[in-house]
C-alpha cells in the first residue's frame, strides 16, 4: 500500500482543529450513515471518513490530516501518561481494545432496554392501584349500607339516634383517615417522605436520611431523583463494570468460563475493589446480585483468588445495607397506603 493510504478498518490518528491527535477507525463509506455521509464534501484527493474512538463521532479528512497508529509507541505512551485528558486515554484504550468500546455499546444498549422495560411497568402499576382504590371504596360504600341497614328505625327518636351514631362514625374514621395521610404524606424540608406526626416536624425521622438531590452518597428518591441519578458519572461507571463482569461470569456452568478469562474478571474485580460504593449503587446498577454468582462459582487452579476476592467484597458492602431493610418497609408501606 502506497504511504498515506488507508484502509476501511484501519485504526489511525486524526487531528480535528482545535483537539490533540485523536485515534480512530477509517470506514467503508457502504458502513457509515446515510446523514452522516451526507455531510460529506467532494476533493479532488482522497477523503477518508474516520471514526473516533471515545466520542463515537464521525469526521472527513484528507491524508495530511491522518497519521499511522504505531501499537507499541502508543503503549509505551500510555504508561508513560503522555496522554494528557481522560477522554483521549479513554479513546486510545478503546484504540489498543476494540471490545472495550462494544462492551460500552452493549452495557448502554442494555440500560436503555431495562430503562423502557421500566417506563412500560409504570402505567400497568398506576392502573393496579386504580383498581386496588376503587375496590376498597365499594367495599366501604357496602359496608356502611350493612351498618345503616344493621337496625331497623323503630321510631322518630332510635332514627336521631342512629344517624347521630353513623354521624359520629365517620368523624371519627375521617379524622383516622386524615390522621394516617398527615402521617405518611408528610414532608420534611428536604423534600423526603417523614412518619413524622404534627408534635415531630421540627424532627427528622431516624429511618430516612435526607436526599436533597440525585448524590451517590444518599438515599435515592424515586419518584423524583432516581432518573438524575442514573445520569451520574458514579452510577454509569458502575454499571458498566457490573455489565463486563456479568458478561464474563454471570450465570456461567461449571467448568464454562474459560481459564483465559479469569485475569479478565480479576481487573474487573480490581476496579470494584477500587470503587467508593453506596448503597444506593448497589441497588439500582445490581452490582450485588453479579459478585454474589462470582463468590460460589467453581473457578478451578485460580492464582486470582476470585472467589475469596468477590466474598470480601460482599463483606465490606454489608455495611452499607444494615439498616435499610426497615428504610425499605417503610416505603412499601407508604406506597401501599397511598
Amino acid at each position: 500500500m502506497p504511504p498515506n493510504q488507508y484502509a476501511p478498518g484501519d485504526t489511525v490518528f486524526a487531528k480535528l482543529k482545535g483537539f490533540p491527535w485523536w485515534p480512530a477507525r477509517v470506514e467503508d463509506d457502504k458502513d457509515v450513515p446515510a446523514k452522516i455521509l451526507r455531510q460529506k464534501g467532494k476533493t479532488k484527493g482522497p477523503l477518508y471518513t474516520v471514526f473516533f474512538y471515545g466520542s463515537r463521532d464521525y469526521g472527513f479528512f484528507g491524508p495530511d490530516l491522518i497519521r499511522p497508529f504505531d501499537r507499541t509507541s502508543v503503549e509505551r505512551d500510555l504508561k508513560a501518561k503522555k496522554f494528557k485528558t481522560k477522554d483521549l486515554e479513554t479513546a486510545v484504550n478503546q484504540a489498543l481494545d476494540p471490545s472495550l468500546l462494544k462492551a460500552k455499546e452493549e452495557a448502554e444498549a442494555a440500560e436503555d432496554k431495562e430503562e423502557e422495560e421500566e417506563e412500560e411497568e409504570k402505567p400497568k402499576k398506576k392502573g393496579r392501584g386504580k383498581n386496588v382504590q376503587e375496590s376498597k371504596k365499594k367495599k366501604i360504600n357496602t359496608t356502611k349500607k350493612k351498618v345503616l341497614k344493621k337496625k331497623p328505625i323503630e321510631d322518630e327518636e332510635d332514627g336521631r339516634k342512629n344517624k347521630e351514631n353513623v354521624r359520629n362514625k365517620r368523624t371519627v374514621n375521617d379524622d383516622i383517615d386524615n390522621d394516617r395521610k398527615k402521617r405518611v404524606m408528610r414532608r420534611t424540608d428536604n423534600g423526603r417522605k417523614s412518619l413524622s406526626t404534627d408534635q415531630d416536624d421540627s424532627r427528622e425521622s431516624p429511618l430516612i436520611r435526607k436526599s436533597e438531590e440525585p448524590s451517590h452518597n444518599g438515599h435515592i428518591d424515586k419518584s423524583e431523583g432516581l432518573e438524575l441519578f442514573k445520569k451520574t458519572p458514579e452510577y454509569k461507571r458502575i454499571y458498566f463494570i457490573r455489565h463486563k463482569l456479568q458478561k464474563l461470569v454471570y450465570e456461567k456452568e461449571a467448568g464454562q468460563i474459560p481459564l483465559d478469562d479469569y485475569a479478565k474478571i480479576s481487573q474487573v474485580i480490581k476496579e470494584i475493589e477500587d470503587s467508593k460504593m453506596t448503597f444506593d449503587l448497589l441497588r439500582y446498577t445490581k452490582l450485588g446480585k453479579v459478585v454474589k454468582f462470582a463468590c460460589f462459582y467453581n473457578f478451578e487452579g485460580d492464582e486470582f483468588k476470585l472467589n475469596q476476592r468477590c466474598q470480601q467484597l460482599m463483606k465490606n458492602w454489608k455495611s452499607l445495607v444494615v439498616g435499610e431493610p426497615s428504610r425499605l418497609a417503610v416505603e412499601q408501606q407508604e406506597q401501599h397506603e397511598n
